[in-house]
């Protein structure tokens, strides 16, 4: 979870984000850290994702006067995010602040576009669910070895070595 508390007495480019809570599970995909140690907006190296998920989500919330609820999608440094998040506007006249609580749901490698046909879509879906390769070759009238095979050609085609950015990614 991040709670972000952005100051916007300045201009947007100069507005103070204070982290009050910082995103800290461990991954191997994405500099988190590094991302989390810009004080100001104008300091965050991803000028497009700041501008439409810290500086238009903020700028909606102080001009509608009330809390805006949003999800996020987004490939930061080579790796997909997808996170939920609120951002609530100063209720005063003032204006001045606003405050981001954001949710990371997954961050996941980019596989490549691969395409995949229908006993491969169900096989991923049946992973999903948590069944083996051998209740997934029950169910879909393969052998486990058939469905062990066909996991692993899928994974040749995405470009990955592990099973999970088959499984987080979407058809």
């Amino acid at each position: 979870m991040i709670l972000i508390v952005v100051d916007m007495v300045n201009a947007p480019p100069n507005w103070h984000m204070d982290f009050i809570q910082r995103y800290g599970i461990p991954t191997s995909l994405i500099d988190a850290k590094a991302l989390q140690n810009a004080d100001s907006l104008r300091d965050f190296s991803r000028a497009p994702l700041l501008e439409q998920h810290i500086l238009g989500v903020c700028q909606k919330a102080i001009t509608n006067g009330r809390p805006i609820v949003g999800k996020i999608d987004h490939v930061i440094q080579d790796a997909r995010v997808v996170a939920s998040g609120i951002a609530v506007p100063d209720p005063t006249s003032k204006k001045t602040w606003c405050v981001i609580l954001g949710e990371v749901h997954s961050i996941s490698a980019m596989v490549r576009g691969a395409r995949f046909d229908d006993i491969d879509l169900s096989i991923v879906q049946l992973l999903r669910e948590g069944l083996s390769a051998r209740e997934i070759g029950h169910m879909i009238e393969l052998s486990p070895r058939t469905v062990e095979h066909r996991i692993e050609k899928m994974k040749a085609r995405a470009g990955t070595k592990s099973i999970v950015p088959l499984l987080i990614t979407r058809p």
